[in-house]
């Protein structure tokens, strides 16, 4: 690593201390798209890298989706990047197929798949990205507008798993955008900048367009405060799920002593996507009322949830 390409004011800018916890003394592949965002956490563990306390490897791994025309120019940008600053990058490029109609869902898909083959390849069990505060307050937005559960309304997690035996983690939920955009500017470090982003022709693209700058000339830290929201859900999720009852198949009596939220998690646990919120609570509410009729409600893909006397079996036909 070339010490001298990043200032000392970024070396010792206090997200290092962040994202050294986050990576946990673990050596680390960093997903780079060319954005600030990925760039500036890039710099943010080479930094940590360089300190003398530490003893990891940062790797750094860009996927070309190849579905703009800057795609290339924007993956060469990333490796000459990494060349100037002597880290090691990885370059893939993707094929994207559409899932469930969606683009952006397929390039989503085809990239994580991509980074945890890198990671596979390199025998790193640590993949981060640079999510940040903004995307936390667009994505619990879009969860609690499009409807889900408790865990979709928590908002994008700090850490989950990416394959067997890797881990993704995202050290900067709570950085607001416009200081990891400082940091690229404090190291002298252009970006490439991505104008889907800025699609108003996607849901995402609309709100950051038309929605967001609304909330943020009322709510001038709503970032920061869905960020610490986040935190506090997934904690509370984690609490929550602890107490569902798993499978498919449960004594009648048993899963009607639950409170009802519980059993609409059972059920939505044992189903899926493939019941709307108002059949789970139609299942729901006939697991804990007083008919002995053997009653069947069908949903989609042909699930399946059944009501005897003494037992509710959810079952695919």
């Amino acid at each position: 690593m070339n010490k001298q390409t990043i200032p000392l004011q970024v070396r010792r800018h206090t997200l290092v201390a962040t994202v050294r916890k986050a990576i946990d003394n673990q050596d680390v592949v960093v997903g780079v798209s060319g954005g600030p965002d990925s760039v500036a956490l890039l710099l943010l563990a080479t930094c940590v890298a360089l300190q003398e306390s530490t003893n990891i490897t940062v790797f750094a791994a860009h996927v070309n989706h190849g579905l703009r025309k800057e795609a290339d120019q924007e993956q060469k940008f990333v490796e000459q990047l990494c060349e100037r600053i002597g880290i090691r990058c990885e370059s893939r490029r993707v094929s994207v197929t559409p899932m469930n109609g969606s683009i952006a869902a397929g390039a989503r898909a085809a990239r994580y798949g991509a980074l945890a083959e890198i990671a596979s390849m390199l025998g790193i069990q640590t993949v981060a990205v640079a999510h940040h505060a903004e995307d936390q307050l667009e994505t619990m937005l879009m969860a609690l507008c499009r409807g889900g559960g408790l865990r979709k309304l928590s908002g994008i997690a700090a850490v989950r798993p990416l394959c067997d035996n890797i881990k993704l983690h995202r050290p900067l939920l709570h950085v607001e955008k416009s200081e990891l955009i400082s940091i690229c500017k404090e190291a002298d470090v252009r970006w490439c900048e991505d104008p889907t982003n800025e699609d108003a022709a996607t849901p995402r693209g609309r709100l950051r367009r038309d929605v967001i700058p609304v909330i943020r000339e009322i709510w001038s830290s709503a970032d920061k405060h869905a960020a610490n929201a986040s935190a506090i859900l997934h904690a509370a999720t984690d609490a929550f799920e602890s107490s569902v009852p798993k499978g498919n198949a449960w004594e009648r009596d048993t899963l009607a002593q639950l409170p009802i939220p519980i059993i609409d998690a059972a059920l939505h646990f044992a189903i899926g996507d493939n019941a709307t919120y108002e059949t789970i609570q139609s299942i729901a509410e006939a697991v804990v009322d007083k008919s002995t009729q053997p009653r069947t409600f069908h949903c989609k893909n042909g699930w399946n949830a059944t009501i005897t006397v003494k037992d509710v079996i959810v079952h695919q036909s």
